[in-house]
């Protein structure tokens, strides 16, 4: 698990200890100016002589290692930010951290007011780079923020004129509109060119190079570079492949449920990155219908339920409440206690309650349950876009982001009429979902992910673990170890089909997670865009009502071309002759 914690003033010995880490990643990812590490402890050790606000970020991964920093300074006045760094750990592979982390300082920005982030990258034009520059590293670093949207101004002197501030290494200034869609003026682009100077470099704004850099900005408003490196979206080509619209069941009520105040990677984000990634495709959009408590009940120990209910009137707006003390084993009796019975609940340390956690999970479960009602009236192919996802979530127990079992509850319902195959290729074991139906036949669960050596949730998901009683032989787990990319993906996921063949569904339940895909934060997979849309368009091919259930992924990046690449699979599988 990766969570975010911003550095506010580093009193305390968890925020020191944080500061000391992200100054360390900084000497190790930048040795040629070893002296900043000092000037970073001193812009987050005394807000008060700066006339702007420093932002320190940092990733923390297993055991609170700090894996890789953000530092950004917020103009408050301009409504934009600069990012002066963003590293990770060059001893440690980031695995999708640093995208992640880019990712939780533009959520960041965007909550304080910011209309923009601007920030310094090396040139990627080879007249213009010094012998020692790497070229390959540059594009790739341009690439990089190209995915979201962030491109160099151009039409200025800034990226031809050698500076103090450059060092005579030539640099773009990369604007990231953080999602804004109006234009950037040159009025806007003047002001943060001439601030950024100010604040980061000391550079007045009489200083020479400042008055001819920003009075060379001529365009109103300013010129942003084309994509260079990421290819245009298809559209009309990708239509051609859908002969039925999707369903995506929505509900908006997912966006109450966010935990900002300890960087939780499971965010509104994720819901919006892929309804962007679906958004010129045609589909149907479906809001979820308010469902009775009774399916829940069904599925879930009503003691659960009602005690995440009962979090509704125990915390007041903004608490959170983390279990701290587990039963050895199993436990004997339900504490009196209500905050004591989280940990008697709850599987892990990274899951915490709030006042919202039922509200969302509720309205998570009604996406699932709104998509079963949709495939069990005869349509195709539906696709619940639920958050938090549900996985994890046991008959009696909550963790891993999960609090009910979204996809749970709805195989169960589709259980009712028929037999259910329920495939789950989220990174992470869904424990959760294996034990509620393990001594059942009614539910064939098949579970693809990583080996619980290596993987949360550690102590299940093992190939030995087939079911028991009547559901003998109905669970068939594959753990597999770092790092799988396409081709044994699919050869793992082909073996596993083999299984639902054989068992006849009436309809497929599929628990997707995005993790599976390289860099993402959570998981050690391989899996590329190409390989997800493979994935999907073998489970098309069973020919059979599928409901797909959204479970994990914590890169936006991967969530909108998985997601997309995805249903285009599912589409094509379904729908081809």
């Amino acid at each position: 698990m990766i969570r975010f914690y911003r550095v506010v003033d580093a009193a305390r010995p968890m925020e020191r200890r944080r500061l000391a880490a992200a100054q360390d990643i900084y000497q190790r990812a930048f040795p040629a100016y070893p002296a900043y590490a000092q000037k970073i402890a001193d812009l987050v050790r005394k807000p008060q002589k700066r006339d702007f606000e420093v932002i320190l970020l940092v990733a923390e991964g297993a055991k609170a290692r700090v894996r890789a920093f953000s530092l950004s300074f917020y103009f408050p006045e301009l409504r934009a930010a600069y990012l002066d760094y963003i590293a990770s750990d060059p001893a440690r592979p980031a695995r999708g951290i640093g995208g992640a982390l880019y990712e939780a300082t533009r959520e960041l920005l965007v909550v304080k007011g910011a209309l923009g982030m601007f920030f310094d990258v090396l040139t990627d034009d080879p007249e213009k780079i010094k012998p020692t520059q790497n070229l390959k590293e540059n594009i790739s670093t341009l690439r990089f923020y190209e995915r979201y949207g962030a491109r160099p101004i151009i039409g200025t002197l800034y990226d031809v004129i050698p500076t103090v501030a450059n060092r005579g290494y030539l640099t773009y200034l990369v604007y990231d509109p953080l999602g804004r869609t109006g234009p950037l003026s040159r009025p806007e682009l003047k002001r943060v060119m001439t601030r950024i100077f100010r604040s980061k470099y000391a550079m007045p704004p009489d200083h020479p190079d400042v008055k001819q850099i920003v009075g060379s900005i001529r365009d109103n408003p300013v010129r942003l570079r084309p994509p260079r490196y990421q290819p245009p979206r298809r559209t009309n080509v990708e239509r051609g492949l859908l002969k039925l619209a999707r369903l995506v069941v929505i509900s908006e009520e997912h966006r109450i449920h966010h935990l900002q105040e300890k960087g939780y990677v499971e965010r509104p984000a994720r819901v919006a990155a892929i309804l962007s990634a679906l958004e010129d495709l045609p589909v149907d959009k479906v809001a979820a219908r308010r469902h009775s408590i009774a399916p829940v009940m069904r599925v879930h120990d009503p003691r659960l339920v009602h005690f995440l209910e009962k979090a509704t009137e125990q915390l007041t707006p903004g608490t959170l409440l983390y279990p701290d003390v587990f039963p050895v084993r199993q436990a004997a009796r339900l504490p009196r206690a209500w905050e004591i019975q989280a940990g008697y609940f709850c599987i892990d340390a990274s899951t915490p309650i709030t006042g919202n956690v039922f509200k969302a999970a509720r309205a998570a479960v009604d996406c699932a349950l709104t998509a079963a009602d949709l495939v069990l009236a005869g349509e195709p192919l539906a696709y619940a876009l639920c958050r938090p996802p549900g996985h994890h979530a046991g008959r009696s127990t909550f963790g891993g982001f999960c609090y009910l079992n979204n996809a749970a509850i709805a195989a169960n319902r589709l259980a009712e009429k028929g037999r259910v195959a329920l495939l789950d290729i989220d990174y992470h074991h869904g424990n959760g979902t294996q034990e509620i139906f393990y001594d059942r036949d009614d539910v064939l669960f098949i579970s693809i992910h990583g080996h619980p050596e290596v993987s949360y949730p550690y102590f299940s998901g093992f190939r030995t673990e087939r079911g028991a009683g009547r559901g003998l032989g109905y669970t068939r787990n594959y753990p597999l170890f770092p790092e799988i990319d396409d081709a044994a993906y699919l050869r793992v996921l082909d073996d596993a089909l083999k299984h639902v063949r054989r068992y006849k569904p009436d309809w497929l339940v599929v628990s997707a997670g995005f993790d599976t895909m390289a860099g993402d934060p959570t998981g050690r997979f391989a899996v590329t865009p190409q390989g997800m849309r493979q994935i999907a368009q073998r489970l098309g091919r069973l020919k059979l009502p599928t409901l797909v259930v959204q479970e994990g992924g914590y890169s936006l990046t991967n969530l909108r071309r998985g997601g997309r690449m995805f249903i285009l699979g599912l589409a094509t599988g379904l729908f081809e002759a």
